[in-house]
């Protein structure tokens, strides 16, 4: 028996995802046409809902957001050669979310020009605890007894906290939740860290898990804030979404150099640094630092 062609149609309705960004009242939708479409409420820019093939990892009382959120916000966006971009702004941030046609990661960046007065410059996604059951161990303070300053947590006679989730500067590439069949992760690339502060040995929170699954990407502390802080563009960094396994940390991030974001430095504009050193002890590691007002990266090598 054959059946029209409409009814083909009809009996696979996600066969055929339709890339791109629509607006349907205060909703803004971002589909990657490959499983992952995500919602973001275009009075403030928190994200409100992402659903991956049909599961919501969002969780629902509290969004993913900028800081502690950004009160309210302008909220557009443009979609052109398979690239879909949301500009998020208020007097002093632009906050972007870009997508690629086929790519279930959400590329992230940040311009600040001064630090937000809502809260630290840090990018927070709170996340279906449901869904992404599988965090870091140490900072799962779920039904614990506060120890101190409702950040330490004694749970199952261990002390958790989210600071427990921290990694160095230098070492944190990607980390992330899982759960049955799907993880979310955060990517950082090679310059993500570049304008934030306090070094490659600075590190702060990746990972909360409480009634949400919560991950981190802190450009700004004020958690032992060690220098002055830098403005400017941070990231770019992703949030990516897989079926459960770790992505790469291998971030291509070159496209970016053709959307005009506020203060993105792309690779035609950069120089680089080369020198030796000496004094070191043989066969330990080394890390070499440099910083200005504007800028801080670093290098590794072996004595």
């Amino acid at each position: 028996m054959k059946l029209p062609a409409l009814a083909l149609l009809g009996c696979i309705p996600c066969a055929f995802a339709a890339f791109g960004i629509t607006t349907s009242g205060d909703n803004m939708l971002m589909d990657t046409g490959g499983g992952l479409v995500v919602t973001i409420d275009t009075s403030n820019g928190d994200i409100t809902s992402i659903d991956f093939d049909g599961t919501e990892l969002q969780d629902s009382s509290k969004f993913t957001q900028l800081s502690s959120g950004l009160g309210s916000a302008a909220v557009s966006s443009t979609v052109d050669n398979g690239i879909g971009v949301v500009t998020i702004s208020t007097d002093t941030i632009t906050h972007y979310y870009i997508i690629r046609s086929g790519e279930n990661t959400i590329y992230i960046g940040t311009h600040a020009s001064t630090e937000p007065e809502v809260g630290e410059l840090r990018f927070i996604a709170r996340l279906n605890k449901d869904a992404l059951p599988n965090g870091v161990t140490a900072s799962e303070v779920d039904g614990g007894a506060v120890v101190e300053g409702s950040d330490v947590f004694l749970v199952d006679g261990q002390t958790r906290s989210k600071f427990y989730s921290s990694v160095r500067f230098i070492e944190d590439q990607v980390h992330g939740v899982t759960g049955d069949g799907v993880g979310a992760y955060i990517i950082n690339s090679w310059r993500g860290y570049e304008t934030s502060s306090g070094g490659p040995f600075f590190r702060d929170i990746d990972n909360q898990g409480s009634a949400q699954q919560e991950i981190y990407f802190y450009m700004n502390s004020n958690h032992e804030q060690t220098e002055t802080y830098r403005t400017g563009f941070f990231g770019p960094y992703a949030l990516a979404v897989t079926t459960g396994s770790a992505p790469s940390g291998d971030l291509d991030t070159s496209f970016m150099a053709d959307l005009g974001l506020e203060g993105y430095v792309p690779a035609s504009d950069r120089g680089s640094v080369s020198g030796t050193y000496s004094g070191t002890l043989d066969g330990e590691d080394v890390t070499i630092g440099f910083k200005n007002e504007d800028a801080q990266y670093w290098a590794s090598a072996s004595g």
